[in-house]
């Protein structure tokens, strides 16, 4: 028996139904994403500091892609 095997049987029946109504973990972090990656990039652009835009523009362009990866491929 492999680990995700053992883990779906010791899972009681309503910690399922909880995961399935929360926010899926890989949108939360999404969206820590591009709530870091705004300030981020504003502070870069303040003190015209390219590296810390960068970052900004990097984390927010990864989050929003992030969030609409499952607009594009829905789950069955």
């Amino acid at each position: 028996m492999s680990t995700d095997e053992s883990r779906a049987v010791s899972r009681p029946p309503q910690a399922e139904a909880q995961s399935a109504e929360c926010v899926p973990r890989a949108h939360r972090l999404a969206l820590a994403e591009v709530a870091v990656g705004l300030p981020a990039a504003a502070w870069g652009m303040r003190r015209r500091n390219v590296g810390w835009a960068a970052v900004g523009a990097v984390l927010m362009v990864h989050g929003v892609l992030e969030l609409s990866y499952e607009t594009v491929f829905p789950r069955d």
